[in-house]
């Protein structure tokens, strides 16, 4: 077991200042990266946001109905290919989600007119050496427009690069993007060490998908785009592995959606802080620079040590977000998938660095306005600043939120294990 390392001040007169202890904690995240030392504290701070900022993530999650409706609506889909009179029945089809959805991270839209974005894989038993991309692309959209139709959506299926765009038109504040894929397991793991590289424990969900703007679209190669959702999906539970189990020890077998660790919730933090910014300053970038979901996902899972304190691990991983960008020699960014060494998510900042210049822009200033907010000295205070960052209407349902769980809960711990302290 790793030993628990500690973070130790410079021995300074009187205060420090905030450079210095960014210094200081620089200087260990350096020593803990090469020794592997697992977790250091940082400072704390007088207020005792955390009550206040579990409400506030619990508020920006996918409400339960809307849960409901969406599991019920994937599963609908599934069905529908399993039938018998479905052209893709006879290669057991499997409807499963990906994306913030799968890992729990989801939130809701800025406004009521905006939808939730379900990412969903339809993966059929097929091999590389058996299909085109351009067939398993039109298998799959086939079944989708039948679907579509069977069910009197009047929208008709939309086909983009890599997915097939479901529309409903009931009011459900939510589309489908489903992506067709096959098993890539064993052409990844044999690439993989040709590579000098030893195959990981997520290397078994890998799929290959389909881009309609590859050269060898049409043909049967065997040189597809790959992804792992669920690979990455288990590589994230693994980051959080020690604070689920702590969770599960509390609160028994609450179902996995609705049991939240700080990681998910400082994640769907940052988020809402990135679309209400990026919403502001769109103007200036590019309408693709807005910072990727995946890359703040994966930099926050980097930097989360399984601590149960909200407030502390929102303040640990802007601090340390940055530490886990990396750069080649030729100053181009590096963002590893880390469930796939030759996957960088950062690939397309060298042809357009205006994404950098957005992510970078956001990341600098979402560590400048929650840093400074949740180091206030008092709750009210907190509260106020959060307001210019998260949303009014955000604080406000959070607040009511807390005041309820105080009412209901009295000293009872919420479901992360924080002590709920009332505001003053």
């Amino acid at each position: 077991m790793a030993r628990q390392r500690i973070v130790k001040y410079p021995p300074k007169r009187g205060k420090l200042t905030k450079r210095q202890v960014k210094q200081a904690v620089d200087k260990v995240v350096r020593e803990r990266r090469e020794r592997g030392t697992e977790e250091f504290h940082i400072p704390t701070y007088p207020a005792q946001a955390s009550p206040l900022l579990e409400t506030i993530a619990d508020t920006l999650d996918i409400s339960e109905s809307h849960y409901t409706q969406v599991v019920k609506r994937y599963q609908s889909i599934n069905a529908w290919l399993e039938r018998d009179e479905s052209i893709v029945a006879c290669y057991m089809p499997k409807i499963y989600p990906q994306g913030s959805f799968l890992l729990g991270t989801v939130i809701k839209p800025i406004s009521g007119a905006e939808e939730y974005d379900l990412d969903l894989v339809s993966e059929l038993s097929l091999q590389k050496t058996e299909i085109s991309q351009e067939k398993l692309k039109y298998l799959v959209g086939a079944e989708i427009k039948s679907y579509a139709q069977a069910n009197n959506i009047n929208s008709r299926p939309e086909e983009s690069r890599r997915c097939w765009t479901l529309n409903y038109t009931d009011g459900a504040q939510f589309h489908v993007d489903i992506l067709p894929a096959i098993s890539d397991a064993e052409p990844f793991k044999i690439f993989l060490e040709s590579r000098g590289h030893s195959p990981s424990i997520w290397s078994d969900s890998t799929i290959a998908i389909t881009d309609t703007t590859l050269a060898n679209y049409s043909q049967i190669a065997p040189d597809w785009p790959r992804s792992n959702p669920k690979g990455y999906a288990e590589w994230f539970r693994s980051r959080m592995k020690k604070r689920v189990n702590a969770i599960r020890r509390q609160v028994g077998n609450l179902p996995e959606y609705k049991m939240k660790t700080p990681l998910q919730r400082a994640i769907q933090i940052l988020q809402r802080h990135r679309d209400i910014w990026f919403d502001k300053n769109q103007p200036v970038y590019d309408e693709k620079a807005k910072p990727s979901s995946i890359i703040i996902t994966t930099l926050a899972a980097h930097a989360y040590y399984n601590e149960g304190d909200l407030q502390q691990t929102l303040l640990k991983i802007l601090t340390q977000m940055p530490h886990y960008i990396e750069y080649y020699d030729n100053g181009a960014t590096l963002i590893r998938n880390p469930v796939n060494p030759f996957e960088n998510f950062a690939a397309k900042w060298q042809e357009h660095p205006i994404r950098k210049e957005c992510f970078m822009d956001w990341l600098n200033q979402v560590q400048h306005d929650l840093t400074e907010a949740l180091e206030l000295s008092d709750i009210h205070s907190v509260e106020k600043s959060l307001k210019s960052y998260l949303g009014e209407q955000i604080i406000k349902e959070g607040l009511q939120n807390l005041s309820k769980r105080n009412g209901e809960s009295g000293s009872t711990l919420a479901v992360t294990g924080t002590p709920i302290v009332p505001t003053q």
